[in-house]
């Protein structure tokens, strides 16, 4: 009889427990001229929040399709999961790549809308799908990708205004700069070493504004990095798989016709020190000191900063 008794009350739990997991789990699609976003939410969401949550994807998304005009997956795997932090609104994203692509984000909709329109976390993790994933030991690469244009992509949507988007990025380069002082060690072996996300990330970021940069000059503004990410779309994604640094350099080089990207690389990958950013922000007339940044007018360097931050 007790033997009975347990395995009954062992069906019960597992149905009740099953209940509770679909209750806490639901599914829905976004079209989008670009995308088509698959989306799951995890946890209690209120019918209201999750509107409120999917005009924000849709935003951030968009964000994202600013770069080049058009989101660089034709479908998109996001997955929101419910947050009790209160400490930000999405205190945590991340990519999941395991035969195709996953966004993962953590939201707390407690915030409110305004708050969690602020964040840059969904930029960031969106951004990482514009060229595969390259290992973690070259973590600098896809993160400095993410954190560059967490803030250009932002500004080119409207989401942040030109002196946000130049202030954040050298507050970041700042970070990096600190970081990269205080533990001097090649940036080819920082992913592999505690203490130096700062470097890692801003590093990367600083990377990108330099290769965006001279790309530009050299063409006279006919191409940016914007641009060679879109021919690298049409020729090479979706690739959900981990791809070698060196043959997506070597692609990004071939389709600019340049060697920007792996001249670049090569300035940096085994230096000790910060990636030297300022002739970039002479050349778009950006003044930094440790209190922010200060932006030229002149018409030459407005007109380089808005060809920079334009919506494609």
């Amino acid at each position: 009889m007790k033997k009975f008794f347990f395995i009954v009350a062992a069906l019960f739990i597992a149905y009740f427990s099953s209940i509770r997991v679909k209750a806490s789990e639901s599914y829905d699609s976004i079209a989008l001229p670009s995308t088509n976003i698959q989306l799951e939410f995890q946890g209690y969401f209120s019918e209201s929040q999750k509107q409120m949550l999917k005009d924000w994807l849709v935003e951030m998304t968009q964000s994202v399709a600013s770069i080049y005009g058009e989101f660089p997956l034709k479908r998109t795997r996001v997955k929101l999961v419910r947050s009790y932090s209160w400490f930000e609104p999405v205190p945590w994203g991340e990519i999941q790549r395991w035969r195709s692509s996953r966004v993962v984000l953590h939201v707390n909709p407690s915030f409110s809308n305004e708050q969690i329109r602020a964040d840059w976390t969904a930029v960031h993790e969106l951004s990482h799908l514009l060229l595969p994933y390259v290992g973690d030991g070259d973590s600098w690469f896809s993160e400095g990708l993410a954190s560059y244009y967490q803030n250009i992509a932002r500004a080119k949507s409207g989401l942040l205004t030109e002196q946000e988007a130049f202030q954040k990025l050298f507050h970041g380069f700042r970070r990096g700069e600190k970081n990269a002082r205080n533990r001097p060690v090649q940036l080819s072996l920082a992913s592999k070493k505690r203490g130096n996300t700062m470097r890692i990330y801003w590093s990367g970021a600083a990377y990108f504004l330099n290769v965006d940069i001279n790309l530009r000059k050299l063409s006279n503004n006919q191409q940016s990095l914007d641009s060679v990410l879109r021919l690298y779309r049409d020729c090479c994604l979706p690739n959900h798989r981990v791809t070698s640094l060196g043959s997506v350099i070597s692609k990004l080089d071939e389709l600019s016709n340049t060697e920007v990207f792996s001249r670049e690389y090569q300035k940096i990958i085994d230096s000790k020190r910060f990636p030297d950013y300022q002739g970039s922000f002479a050349y778009l007339g950006i003044s930094n000191g440790w209190r922010g940044v200060k932006l030229n007018k002149q018409s030459a360097f407005a007109a380089r900063r808005n060809e920079l931050l334009k919506a494609n």
